[in-house]
């Protein structure tokens, strides 16, 4: 994603993998509860292990310190904000979405 995003500031690139992540995360979950399988392992080995790695929540919390360290907390409040807020957006609209279909 930072080959896609060059970052001059804001970590859009870290922001952006962890919204696709999470939304991906609330897929699986709704899929693997709408779809009981004989494979348990399913549901850590997707969501803990590829979505867990797949997104950046530590290079988050990295780029939060920076910012708090340089006294900008004005970008480390937008950054957090952004973070939780667009998140919680995605898995909520993830959530019904795929709900919808599965449900079908």
């Amino acid at each position: 994603m930072s080959l896609i995003f060059v970052e001059h500031g804001f970590p859009w690139a870290t922001l952006l993998d962890n919204y696709i992540g999470s939304g991906l995360l609330m897929a699986i979950v709704v899929y693997i509860n709408h779809h009981k399988s004989p494979r348990w392992w399913w549901r850590p080995a997707l969501g803990s292990g590829f979505c867990g790695g797949f997104t950046t929540y530590s290079a988050f919390a990295v780029k939060v310190d920076e910012y708090m360290r340089a006294h900008n907390y004005l970008a480390a409040t937008l950054y957090m904000a952004a973070s939780v807020v667009g998140t919680y957006i995605i898995v909520v609209t993830v959530h019904q979405v795929m709900t919808k279909r599965v449900a079908r």
